[in-house]
């Protein structure tokens, strides 16, 4: 098949406005306000699903479509032509989100993506679809959190979106004054302090000051997170977290997570994909991208808070994006952080565990 039209229709969600607008996009996946995760124009070819973001300016109920066509890519691919759109107001726009979804790899080359709103195109995109990178081989999850000896520290840009609403303006750490582009920053630094009995303790510290505990248990499945302390409320997580996935050569997977005794309705979710390339301090570096999705505790159906984590390995987090919607506030509160240096510790690393033993205690 040599291109890709997909096309469904809309009724606007009741959705709360979002942080970020913007125009005809490509990523991964959408986020809680279905704001992009990962964006690009620039795919592996072994990406089997992909979804297309736009905005419009209205509220009214549409049909959308998207467009895929190669310009200089050569060779043959089968899609699914079920089409999956969701959409969310974004003050009077609407956002539009499709998933795009293909049972084989792409061929290498150029694409333009093109997307319609009743059947009139509203927004053309070069694409560019390259070579899948290899997948990494790695000796352990330590490897993924960077390091666990006592001592490690990283040191992050934090910065929280000002005005996510008009006439909503939240504050940090005493920062009233945001940069011209609305964000207010602040320096956050990540310490490993302790090897306990529940995993790695991490302390965050924002503006010099202490503000969450993690501890963190690296097994064989991956790095699980076991309890966790903010503003001094402590909660243990029965069974362990599991965050982030040993990789495998499988480009995209997906689990999910479930308090012990809890429904599993309620069940958090996950998505990991990669290799991808992910920015760090020096330059790009192959990491993952994994998609943590929060469900509302009263409405399982409704994502009440996404977590984006780009992984290196060697290196751990290097980029987080925290999206949570306010729907009393008609917005969206929006937290990014930037890896900006790491310093490793001294000591022994923690051994690896089995996750299968931890969610059996």
């Amino acid at each position: 098949m040599r291109s890709m039209l997909l096309r469904a229709t809309l009724l606007v969600m009741a959705l709360g406005p979002a942080a970020h607008g913007e125009g005809l996009g490509l990523a991964l996946d959408g986020a809680a306000d279905l704001s992009p995760v990962y964006p690009t124009a620039v795919i592996p070819a072994n990406v089997r699903q992909f979804v297309v973001i736009f905005t419009y300016p209205d509220l009214k109920p549409h049909q959308i479509g998207t467009h895929f066509e190669p310009i200089d890519a050569t060779g043959s691919f089968t899609i699914n032509a079920e089409a999956h759109a969701e959409a969310a107001a974004v003050g009077e726009q609407t956002r539009f989100l499709l998933r795009q979804s293909y049972l084989t790899d792409l061929p290498v080359g150029r694409w333009t993506l093109t997307a319609s709103v009743d059947d009139q195109p509203v927004g053309r995109l070069e694409v560019k679809v390259v070579p899948a990178l290899a997948p990494l081989k790695l000796s352990s999850a330590l490897d993924l959190a960077g390091s666990m000896t006592q001592g490690t520290e990283w040191t992050f840009q934090f910065r929280l979106l000002q005005e996510p609403a008009p006439g909503l303006k939240l504050t940090l750490d005493g920062i009233k004054t945001a940069d011209p582009e609305g964000w207010l920053r602040t320096t956050l630094v990540r310490k490993t302090v302790s090897l306990d009995r529940e995993g790695t303790r991490w302390d965050q510290l924002r503006t010099g000051k202490l503000v969450s505990s993690h501890w963190a248990v690296a097994t064989d499945q991956g790095i699980a997170i076991s309890k966790f302390r903010i503003d001094g409320d402590v909660q243990s997580l029965e069974p362990p977290e599991l965050t982030i996935l040993m990789p495998t050569d499988e480009f995209h997977r997906s689990w999910q997570w479930t308090a012990k005794g809890a429904d599993p309705k309620g069940a958090q979710k996950f998505q990991m994909w990669g290799p991808l390339p992910i920015k760090t301090p020096t330059g790009d570096q192959p990491g993952y991208v994994v998609l943590q999705k929060i469900p509302d505790d009263a409405d399982p159906t409704v994502i009440a808070s996404s977590i984006e984590y780009e992984i290196v390995p060697g290196l751990g987090l290097a980029h987080e994006v925290d999206v949570t919607p306010i729907p009393q506030a008609a917005a969206t509160s929006r937290i990014e952080i930037d890896l900006t240096s790491m310093a490793r510790g001294t000591g022994r690393e923690p051994g690896i565990r089995k996750y299968s033993e931890l969610s059996a205690q």
